[in-house]
C-alpha cells in the first residue's frame, strides 16, 4: 500500500468515526425530544430504524444483521418489548418462527424520528453553499457503489 492509499484509507476512518458521532448525537437528541423518560442503546435504536423499514423481521435475521448472538438480539428485543416499542409473534405458516415488529407506540416514534431527521438533515443542506447538490450527488455516487464497498470489506 502506497503512503498516498494509506493516507486516504486513514480519511475514510475518520470520516465513519466522524458520521458514528453525529448519528450517536442524533439518536440522543431523538431520545430526548420524544420522551425523555426513555433512552436507547445505539443498536435498540437501530433496530427500531430496521423494523420501521422492514415492517417485521425473523430473530434470526435481526441476529445475523446486526451480526450479534441470537441470545443477545433476544435480550435487545426483550427491553424494548419491555419499553412499549417492540411486539413479538409466532409467524403463520411456521409457529416455530419469531417475528418481532414494530408496536403502536413503536411506529409512533419511528415515524417522529423520520420527522425530525427530515428536519434537520434539511436544515443543514440548507446552509450548505450550493443548499446541498454537490453532497446529493455524492452520496448518490457512494449509494451506487456500496455493495462494492460492502463486498470489499468481507
Amino acid at each position: 500500500m502506497t503512503k498516498e492509499e494509506k493516507r486516504f484509507a486513514s480519511e475514510i476512518n475518520d470520516l465513519f468515526f466522524q458520521l458514528s458521532e453525529m448519528l450517536w448525537e442524533h439518536i440522543a437528541e431523538s431520545d430526548l425530544f420524544y420522551e425523555k423518560k426513555t433512552s436507547f442503546s445505539f443498536i435498540e435504536h437501530l433496530l427500531i430504524e430496521f423494523l420501521g423499514k422492514e415492517s417485521f423481521a425473523s430473530m434470526s435475521k435481526l441476529s445475523n444483521f446486526f451480526h450479534v448472538a441470537p441470545t443477545t438480539m433476544t435480550s435487545i428485543v426483550d427491553r424494548l418489548i419491555k419499553k412499549g416499542f417492540l411486539d413479538r409473534r409466532r409467524a403463520q405458516q411456521d409457529r416455530r418462527k419469531v417475528l418481532v415488529t414494530l408496536s403502536e407506540k413503536g411506529k409512533i416514534f419511528y415515524s417522529y424520528h423520520q420527522q425530525k431527521s427530515t428536519e434537520n438533515y434539511s436544515l443543514l443542506l440548507s446552509k450548505l453553499p450550493d443548499k446541498g447538490k454537490k453532497f446529493r450527488q455524492d452520496l448518490i455516487d457512494i449509494k451506487r457503489n456500496i455493495n462494492l464497498i460492502r463486498n470489499n470489506l468481507e
